[in-house]
């Protein structure tokens, strides 16, 4: 379980989030939608430590720890100084790179971890490329490696196809699917790419003006979100049409 408690962010004279609240069940997979500029990015990060709130607090599951959580930043956020491997490598050892100034042990370990994962994503081949040397998509799957990595039991992606053709996007996307089902950590993703996005999620939280405006399941979306959540996704997907309600003759 994750569970975010009254979390509050400003930047100056703007807020961006004011009072965010929810809970997550565990191994669920979750979509953050709403506008750009709305404090999505600044939400995860908050949940990952990498950002401070000014009041409110982020609860993990019992026997869980920030450690456990996983972040894929937005644009994929590569070392272009570093291989696919050590970039890959990089939460395992602390930012203790090259790999090889370590002990023999650990080593063979973080090997044997990132071998794996850079197989799964089917990356394997280009360990030892510079991210540089990469397209976008493959850079992505770098990333994703990354923030599966060490089996994080939280696992945070923010807008993993941004800037991505409709191929490339979609490949992210169901590769995202599938080790979501292989590893089950509690995923919370955002994506402006909606009609990707919604088919793939269990549940949808909306953030508008800095508090979550509607937490529920797709279909729910249709029937009892806001109305301007409602026009901020049908500009983008096609909900299904409300159930009308049956109506009862005397």
């Amino acid at each position: 379980m994750l569970r975010v408690n009254d979390l509050y962010r400003s930047f100056g004279d703007r807020s961006v989030l004011q009072g965010v609240s929810f809970a997550l069940k565990p191994a669920s997979i979750n979509g953050l939608i709403g506008p750009s500029g709305g404090g999505k990015s600044v939400l995860l990060k908050i949940i990952a430590h990498t950002c401070k709130c000014e009041y409110g607090s982020v609860i993990f599951d019992k026997g869980a720890s920030v450690a456990d959580v996983g972040l894929m930043f937005q644009e994929g956020a590569l070392f272009d100084s570093m291989t696919v491997y050590d970039n890959v490598a990089f939460p395992l050892v602390g930012g203790k790179v090259p790999t090889t100034s370590l002990p023999r042990e650990v080593r063979e370990e973080v090997c044997e971890k990132v071998g794996s994962m850079l197989a799964r994503v089917g990356l394997l081949k280009a360990a030892s490329k510079m991210p540089g040397q990469l397209s976008g998509g493959m850079r992505r799957r770098v990333s994703l490696a990354r923030a599966l990595v060490g089996r994080p039991r939280i696992l945070l992606l923010d807008d993993p196809t941004s800037g991505l053709d409709p191929v490339a996007s979609s490949v992210i996307m169901d590769l995202i699917v599938e080790l979501h089902k292989e590893y089950r950590p509690t995923t919370v993703m955002v994506s402006h790419d909606l009609r990707r996005l919604l088919p793939c999620v269990e549940r949808v939280l909306a953030l508008f003006d800095g508090t979550i405006a509607f937490d529920g399941s797709v279909a729910d979306l249709a029937q009892s979100a806001p109305v301007f959540v409602r026009s901020f996704v049908s500009c983008r997907y096609e909900l299904p049409s409300p159930v009308a309600e049956p109506i009862v003759l005397e």
